[in-house]
């Protein structure tokens, strides 16, 4: 049995992965050489419509040269989704955020609000100004993530999108109000799209599934809490 591995290429994110095209031929060769192994073809993370082409064109024209194919060409990222069919090299193309949508891929302009399923219901417990709005979740509700796309901010209220939650500690969220016409009151409850939805994911134990306000299951997150 040859397990066929995939040579991971840096396409322009500055993540993992081999630098150039030269290095991916020579990685995959190496592959070749190993016992019970296999080159299987080449992935990267996330795909870059401006650098991704190039990069992988070169890889297989050089593994081609070779005598070497490469069976998958793996692309990623939920907001390159919609721009992978302008890459033919690719074979695959990776999402994971698309399940639920958060308010990154919203302010990178692939989801809109009604597509993001995630959300976190949160309850304002202080106004301690006319400006300052505090809810009763912090970094272990919404974890640490900022927003990628436009500026900073820690979630996106949906009642309330001209508010910014600027900062938070460990059990509260600092809401600024001072754009927002109408302004919540303590006690009132406000639904937060996450920045990141699979960070947050991590943080509970439970996903709860709603249906016209309605609960009508519960999901256990099984991976949580299983880093080592």
């Amino acid at each position: 049995v040859e397990v066929p591995l995939l040579v991971e290429c840096d396409t322009g994110a500055g993540r993992t992965g081999v630098q150039s095209p030269a290095e991916a031929l020579a990685l995959a060769q190496r592959l070749e050489a190993l016992p019970g192994v296999r080159f299987g073809g080449l992935m990267t993370f996330p795909t870059n419509p401006g650098t991704t082409p190039p990069f992988l064109a070169e890889c297989l024209h050089l593994l081609g040269r070779s005598g070497l194919r490469a069976e998958v060409v793996s692309g990623g990222g939920t907001p390159q989704s919609w721009q992978v069919h302008e890459i033919p090299e690719i074979t695959e193309h990776r999402a994971g955020t698309y399940v639920y949508n958060d308010s990154n891929t919203l302010a990178a302009g692939t989801a809109t609000l009604e597509e993001c399923a995630m959300r976190v219901l949160m309850t304002v417990v202080s106004r301690p100004t006319a400006e300052r709005a505090i809810l009763d979740g912090g970094s272990k509700t919404l974890s640490a993530d900022r927003l990628l796309w436009r500026e900073p901010t820690y979630g996106t209220i949906v009642e309330y999108p001209q508010a910014t939650i600027y900062a938070y500690s460990e059990e509260h969220a600092n809401v600024d109000l001072s754009r927002c016409e109408r302004k919540p009151a303590v006690g009132e409850r406000v639904t937060v799209i996450p920045n990141h939805c699979c960070t947050v994911s991590n943080l509970h134990d439970e996903i709860l599934g709603v249906r016209g306000g309605e609960v009508e299951l519960a999901w256990r997150v099984q991976a949580r809490g299983l880093v080592r």
